[in-house]
């Protein structure tokens, strides 16, 4: 046990994790303040894999069988809720959307690495990459998001956030499964987050303007936390922290040089836009720029800043220009959580701009801070 690590912090939010939980592994809708009521099937998916990181990296920290039986239990209860894609277009009775599928596959190889021996969802896993590329199709974005938006004659949102989930699925199952058909996937995939973005094209989806990726190159003006705002003029924390985890992990798996290169320019580039364009003066990070202060995002520029330098993205003099962000990152991030910030989702509203909707995306955020608590020595 690292006794540098905030213990009571990560178990305050592990314990709420574990309380928050059914019998079968669904986030509570009658104890969690942060699930969805009524049929909207999509936001019910945004949170169980990510509540069960937190969990695995708490039980990896402090031994506690009871994080990672919960754990194991919120990525069984998401594997068993996939399905195939509906013949025919989506039901929406019953939808599936691919980015369900690479949080599936995130959870899988979590759920693998702690459960070494557990070999029954490997057959689930096969399927579910094999439901993933039917979502495939001759643009740019490499995979449909599955979904569009007819009153801006967008055939495709093509969101760079939901993308990332499918690159972190590719790399999960690779890191399991070793085929080299997912590796091949995960290369094309990040060809959409190296190339420039031009409004209208599914081409690519990063800004040289903005430093980071756009949501996505498309026109569509009200999505997750925002209303009124257009997904190709504004960055996201939610999109860049995706794409720099699932790119990180492609550039230590491919043996493309110049993906390596490119890879490594750009993660550098948008872990710096998390702090630049999203950091308040007292450490805490928006979530397009210094909208609302929110313990998640503060957590997840933690989470980019330790991923590039991990990965060796980063020279000695950004390095020793953005660790002192990422230690007043932490410092605000410890300052501020209580059991009732984490109640509220880990929510500081300053403008009102990022508003704190759908509640599942407020679950996933405290996952991240979860696992950020967890690496806060390596600071």
């Amino acid at each position: 046990m690292n006794s540098e690590l905030p213990l009571p912090a990560m178990r305050m939010i592990a314990d709420r994790f574990v309380e928050w939980q059914t019998p079968y592994g669904r986030p509570d809708p009658q104890r969690s303040p942060f699930v969805t009521q009524g049929p909207c099937i999509s936001t019910k998916f945004h949170s169980p894999t990510f509540i069960a990181f937190g969990l695995y990296r708490t039980f990896d920290v402090t031994g506690d069988p009871a994080y990672k039986d919960a754990a194991d239990r919120y990525i069984t209860f998401y594997l068993a809720c996939m399905r195939d894609p509906p013949a025919g277009g989506q039901r929406q009775d019953y939808p599936s959307y691919p980015y369900q599928y690479g949080m599936a596959l995130a959870g899988y190889e979590a759920f693998r690495r702690h459960n070494p021996d557990e070999d029954s969802m490997d057959g689930k896993a096969a399927a579910l990459y094999e439901w993933l590329r039917t979502w495939r199709w001759d643009q740019g974005s490499y995979f449909r998001n599955g979904y569009g938006s007819p009153k801006h004659g967008v055939e495709d949102c093509a969101f760079s956030d939901d993308n990332s989930h499918m690159g972190r699925g590719l790399m999960g199952y690779h890191a399991v499964s070793g085929r080299a058909d997912v590796l091949v996937d995960a290369e094309g995939l990040a060809c959409y987050y190296l190339t420039e973005m031009a409004v209208g094209s599914y081409n690519g989806c990063w800004s040289s303007a903005l430093g980071t990726w756009v949501v996505a190159p498309t026109i569509v003006d009200s999505f997750e936390h925002f209303r009124g705002k257009r997904s190709g003029e504004m960055g996201w924390g939610f999109s860049s922290t995706g794409a720099i985890e699932f790119l990180c992990k492609l550039a230590a798996a491919t043996d493309r040089p110049e993906l390596k290169r490119d890879i490594a320019d750009k993660c550098a580039t948008s872990m710096r836009w998390q702090f630049d364009a999203c950091q308040f003066d007292d450490g805490a990070c928006g979530m397009r720029g210094r909208d609302d202060k929110w313990i998640g995002m503060t957590a997840a520029a933690i989470l980019s800043f330790l991923r590039t330098r991990q990965a060796g993205f980063l020279s000695q003099d950004i390095v020793e220009r953005y660790r002192p962000r990422a230690l007043a990152a932490r410092d605000w991030m410890l300052a501020h959580l209580s059991p009732e910030t984490v109640e509220a989702g880990g929510y500081f509203r300053v403008t009102g701009d990022s508003e704190p909707r759908p509640p599942e995306n407020q679950a996933w955020m405290l996952g991240w801070t979860l696992v950020a608590l967890s690496r806060l020595d390596e600071l």
